[in-house]
Parts: structure tokens; C-alpha cells; sequence
């Protein structure tokens, strides 16, 4: 998986005589949609598989940064390098921290084809997102010298125009934390990224106003993807209020509040729990959406500047115990089970089509809980141990009900593929209407 500031409208000034009503908010909200563009052969670019008046903007997953020559992560888990190749699909050799397109004439394609959405759906816009988990490994490089800054503003503006895109999404996952470990001989992060990230979006900010003059007024979006580890928005190894600094540049922040626990985790836990649950083994570790936003809004962030991720995906473990609730929850378990294409992943399309959900209800053995506490459902089937934790419609609910009352500026997903069946973007969609 970028903007000015803005802020939420609070209550205006009514006279006594008359019933108080809520203030509509001073932004248009917003539902930010992941298209990967490596699913499009199995989920191409139309109206059926995108319904595209329950979302407001599309980021377009992912393009690469080029160095050498070279874009990708040679990391033991980062999927190998490759050449940078130009618009024509033949090898190229921009300045090291220009944005690559990984497949340029497939991915024109599929950009074609989400602008053409906006035929029928004026609202839509269309990002190209740069990085991701795997390809987060160069944000370092770009960020720390003035020529790799420049040389990725250069391309991102270029991406934009030949695109007709509104604007550009940076997933740096993550400043001065890193992602996937770097292989011996590389940097991945440094001390400084905090503030190079402020510097290289200020600039980005720059260019993009100065080109939206030239191009009669427009404005083109600045957003990212942050993380919800508390380490990313404190001061460390940064100046006071550095993220306050980074989001006065940016349209908005995409939390990713999901990945909270996984099948990294020996016991099972919750996803993407709404509140903290007094049951969970690790609650004073705050893993849930509500202290990941109490965060954001502690260092500077306003509400309407802040839009809150949710997973249209789970997380399965097998031969979990059943634990003295005979729910599985909490539970240690003998590692991952086996989801989308064999990973541990499992879509909310999966689950459908596989049968483990049916009218929303677990079938095949599985018996669907609640847990009220964190609102998000789970998945248990008692013989064979398998939990998944994952999102339905009723805590896609929740958060829309959270998003409203906390005056955020809207909702984000990974990613449209995983919903086929528009259940959870359904669920989602009432956001950008007027709150009843």
C-alpha cells in the first residue's frame, strides 16, 4: 500500500429551539480499494468484479523502484530481481529511484481499464501504488539523497500524466524498522528514514502542486500505506512530531489496522480485532484497531486525515486445542493451515467458494463465533483443530460504525480480488453516504 490536512467538521452552532442534529463532515469520505495487478488474468479489470460505486478511489498494486538497471528484493523472501523494463516492455536503465511499472504494457492495460470505470462513476479516482511488503526494500535508497528523491518524483509524475492517474500511494514497509531483513551487503533502512520520508513526500508535495497549476487547478492525492506497530509513530530517531510533519504533505494515511496476529504466532489470535479483547493472553500488548488509531491521533494526526484498513482476508492455523471454552481461540497450534493456493491465507471468496461459510453461517464442520469484545467473528472445526480468523459482514459493520464515530475520513481494503461475491465492499459502501 500521501496530502493536505484536513479537518473534520465538528458540531456547528444551532439555535436553542432547534433538535440537534450531526454535523455532516468537512471532507467527502472515502473507500479505498487495492486492485493487485498480478490477479488480473483470474480477476480482470470490469464492472462485475469491481462495483465501482462502493469505493471512491482505486490503488493500483504495485509498481517497483528501479536501481541498476534492477527492480525487486533479492531477499531469501523477497521473489528475486528483475530487469526495469520501459513502456515499450524492452530493458531500461532510468536513474536509480525512478518508479518502474514490473509488467509495463500488461499494466498500462489494466490502468486503461480502471480509468474507464470512471465513465459511469465521476467520484472514482485511480492511484498507482509504489512498494508493498516485498517491495519495500529501495524506499531507504530514494529517501536519503537528494538525486534518488528527485529521480522518483521525476517518474512518479511522468507514471501519472502517460497514465491519466490522480495521484501517487508510497507502502514503505516500513521507515526505520524494515521489512523483509535485507541480504548481507544491503541497506534496507537507516536511522534517518523518518525524516528523509518527511523531506521525499514534502518534495513530492511540491511537484505535484506545481503540475497540478500547469494542469488548470487539479490536485493531485499524495497517500500511504502505514503500518500499525506502535514504533511507527513515535519521535525515535526522528524530530518531534515527524508524523504530524509527513501527514501536513499527504491527502491521507492508509492504516493497515489488520496482520495484528498471524500464523507467525505459535497460538492463534484475532486479525484485525476492532477493541481489545480481556480474555486475549496478549492484551497489554493494545494489538487492535482502537489503540493503533488512539496512536495516530496522539502524535498530530488529525481524524479526517486517517483512513482505517480492513482485511478482506484471514488467517487459518490447524490442530489447534479447543481450550476450555471449546473454541479454539487463544489456542496453541501446530503451525498453518491451508488456505488460498496452499498459504495460510484465506479470502473471504475462499471461504465461500469452499464452503467453510455458508449464508454467512460456518458449514462443513465449522461453527462460526463472535467474540463481542474485539467484534470480529472466527472460524473453528472442532475434529480437526482448524481456526481461522477473518472479516464478515457484521464486523465490516462494526468498523464502519467506529470510522463514523471517530470522524475518520473512510475505509481501506486489501485487496477487491478477495471479495468476488461484493459482501464485505457492500458492507463497506455505506460510508460514503450521509450518515442516517
Amino acid at each position: 500500500m500521501t496530502f493536505h490536512t484536513m479537518l473534520a467538521c465538528f458540531a456547528c452552532a444551532l439555535p436553542l429551539a432547534a433538535a440537534a442534529a450531526p454535523a455532516a463532515p468537512a471532507f467527502a469520505p472515502e473507500v479505498v480499494a487495492y486492485y493487485p495487478g498480478w490477479k488480473s488474468a483470474d480477476f480482470p479489470v470490469n464492472e462485475h468484479n469491481i462495483r465501482a460505486g462502493n469505493v471512491s478511489l482505486i490503488q493500483y498494486a504495485f509498481a517497483d523502484i528501479c536501481w541498476d538497471g534492477e527492480h525487486g528484493n533479492p531477499a531469501p523472501d523477497g521473489g528475486g530481481v528483475q530487469a526495469c523494463l520501459a513502456a515499450d516492455g524492452q530493458p531500461a536503465r532510468p536513474a536509480n529511484g525512478s518508479i518502474v511499472l514490473p509488467a509495463p504494457q500488461a499494466d498500462a492495460d489494466n490502468l486503461r481499464k480502471l480509468n474507464a470505470l470512471k465513465k459511469n462513476h465521476p467520484r472514482l479516482r485511480v492511484l498507482l501504488s509504489v512498494g508493498g511488503w516485498i517491495w519495500s526494500n529501495r524506499f531507504s535508497d530514494v529517501a536519503a539523497t537528494p538525486a534518488a528523491r528527485q529521480a522518483f518524483i521525476a517518474s512518479a509524475l511522468e507514471l501519472v500524466r502517460r497514465h491519466g492517474l490522480d495521484g501517487i500511494d508510497i507502502d514503505w514497509e516500513h521507515p526505520a524498522t524494515g521489512g523483509i531483513p535485507c541480504i548481507e551487503g544491503r541497506v534496507c533502512h537507516r536511522s534517518d528514514d523518518k525524516e528523509n520520508y518527511v523531506r521525499l513526500v514534502g518534495e513530492l508535495r511540491s511537484a505535484f502542486d506545481q503540475a497540478g497549476k500547469q494542469a488548470a487547478g487539479r490536485h493531485y492525492l499524495i497517500t500511504i500505506a502505514a503500518g500499525a506497530h506502535a514504533s511507527l509513530t513515535d519521535d525515535s530517531e526522528a524530530a518531534p512530531g515527524w508524523m504530524a510533519r509527513l501527514a501536513a504533505q499527504l491527502d491521507w494515511i492508509n492504516l493497515m489496522t489488520y496482520d495484528y496476529r498471524g500464523v507467525w504466532d505459535a497460538e492463534n489470535g484475532q486479525l484485525a480485532p476492532l477493541y481489545a479483547d480481556p480474555a486475549d493472553p496478549l492484551r497489554d500488548k493494545n494489538l487492535h484497531v482502537d489503540a493503533t488509531v488512539a496512536r495516530f491521533l496522539r502524535a498530530g494526526v488529525p481524524a479526517a486525515q486517517l483512513v482505517l484498513g480492513v482485511p478482506f482476508y484471514g488467517y487459518g492455523w490447524k490442530q489447534c486445542a479447543a481450550g476450555p471454552r471449546g473454541d479454539g481461540l487463544y489456542q496453541a497450534c501446530q503451525g498453518a493451515a491451508s488456505g488460498n493456493d496452499g498459504t495460510p491465507t484465506f479470502t473471504y471468496r475462499h471461504l465461500v467458494d469452499q464452503g467453510y461459510l455458508a449464508d454467512g453461517k460456518g458449514a462443513r464442520g465449522f461453527q462460526r463465533h463472535w467474540n463481542a469484545a474485539s467484534k470480529v467473528p472466527f472460524l473453528y472445526h472442532r475434529d480437526s483443530g482448524v481456526f481461522i480468523s477473518y472479516e464478515d459482514a457484521q464486523s465490516v459493520g462494526e468498523k464502519v460504525r467506529y470510522i463514523r464515530a471517530k470522524g475518520l475520513r473512510g475505509g481501506m481494503f486489501w485487496e477487491l480480488s478477495g471479495d468476488a461475491q461484493h459482501t464485505l465492499g457492500t458492507a463497506l459502501a455505506p460510508i460514503l453516504s450521509p450518515q442516517p
